[in-house]
């Protein structure tokens, strides 16, 4: 088994630092201040990428975003403990990861969901979940489609390590099971879809049809820089607002806002319509709901409207694995942040977990919240209706 991630792990195996200097706007007879200064990390990925949407249509003039592609979530936290990242955008059990290495940042909204760009490739031989035990995956290591799969193998009673994690990155994942080398790969579009090139293999499961939306098991996460966020609270709430702006016009305009995506990540539009396809952007209510604050409704009660149309069984996530709680319920995100601790801790993937309260930011939330801005940034339709 890999030894858990330590402190030193976290931050040194790359850097990031960005500066960007202030710029003095004068206007006769007196200076007016410039736009605030925020550095922003993703990866390239369309539901991480409605900044640029604020940037070309100009719904923050009060923030000047600095927007940096940095895949190596090392370096990403690196930048968050060193404050020249103010906020970035990654999965929300890495965020767990770097929390509990101590890594000074909290989650202050949940950006996007899978809705079925997840899936389960397997073999011929295998059925079920109950086929699982003594077979070879392949998946990222302490990354969603690890804790996917720990997720199914615990759902199903067996033990953490009942099948075998072969530790690899996307791409290399699907061809391993593509060559017969792997039984399961636990992968996400399009690597997946490559996987299903394999003579008699088919997916046994999507993050569709497996709800894991219901308790966002499949789940990003907008995370600040705590100091920032104790000393910038306007910022951070211009920040979030113009966020979810950005998310109501993407739903109104998906043809001008996959364009403006795909020029801003330098992808081909088709990759952003099979992405926003399996994927949902939450609104400012559904995020109010994950919460719990008000009467904020989760994704599970109010799915996209145009989004395909998930199975009527239930899951059985809240009675197995939250202490038989209802699988759709509103404020569920602090019980999921612990459930993802307490997993990778058994997985020994770290050794010790922070708790919610540590990890989750509701003040942002609450302050857009009372502004009533969840009943003017309501649009739920999907943005993956425009088709493939």
């Amino acid at each position: 088994m890999k030894k858990p991630l330590s402190v030193l792990q976290v931050l040194c195996r790359s850097a990031f630092a960005a500066t960007c200097g202030l710029a003095a706007i004068a206007a006769a007879p007196q200076a007016t201040q410039a736009a605030e200064d925020v550095n922003i990390a993703i990866i390239s990925f369309s539901p991480y990428a409605p900044w640029y949407i604020i940037q070309e249509q100009g719904l923050a003039p009060d923030l000047n975003l600095n927007v940096q592609i940095i895949e190596d979530i090392t370096a990403k936290n690196a930048g968050l403990a060193s404050g020249t990242i103010h906020c970035m955008l990654n999965t929300l059990d890495s965020v767990v990861v770097a929390r509990a290495a101590d890594i000074p940042m909290q989650v202050i909204a949940v950006p996007a969901m899978s809705y079925g760009l997840d899936e389960m490739v397997v073999d011929q031989s295998i059925t079920s979940v109950d086929d699982f035990p003594g077979r070879a995956y392949g998946a990222d290591y302490a990354f969603l489609n690890h804790m996917w799969m720990l997720l199914t193998l615990k759902n199903a009673g067996f033990a953490l390590d009942a099948a075998v994690h072969k530790v690899m990155l996307p791409q290399d994942s699907a061809a391993a099971f593509v060559s017969g080398v792997l039984d399961i790969d636990v992968n996400y579009k399009p690597f997946s879809s490559q996987s299903l090139s394999r003579a008699g293999s088919h997916v046994l499961k999507t993050s569709l049809t497996d709800r894991t939306w219901e308790r966002g098991l499949i789940s990003e996460a907008i995370a600040c820089n705590t100091a920032w966020l104790e000393e910038n609270p306007d910022t951070a709430k211009e920040l979030l607002r113009a966020w979810f702006a950005a998310v109501d016009w993407w739903k109104t305009n998906p043809d001008e806002g996959n364009a403006i995506v795909a020029t801003g990540l330098d992808w081909p539009i088709d990759d952003v319509k099979l992405t926003q396809y399996g994927a949902i952007m939450l609104t400012l209510d559904q995020n109010l709901g994950a919460y719990g604050i008000g009467d904020g409704v989760p994704v599970c009660a109010s799915l996209p409207e145009g989004a395909p149309a998930p199975p009527s069984e239930p899951s059985g996530w809240g009675e197995i694995l939250f202490g038989g709680k209802p699988d759709c319920e509103a404020g569920y995100l602090a019980d999921t942040w612990d459930l993802f601790g307490q997993v990778y801790v058994d997985a020994g993937v770290m050794d010790s977990s922070a708790a919610a309260a540590q990890g989750l930011d509701a003040s942002v939330l609450e302050a857009l919240a009372a502004d009533g801005l969840q009943n003017s940034l309501s649009n739920n339709q999907w943005i993956g209706r425009v088709g493939l």
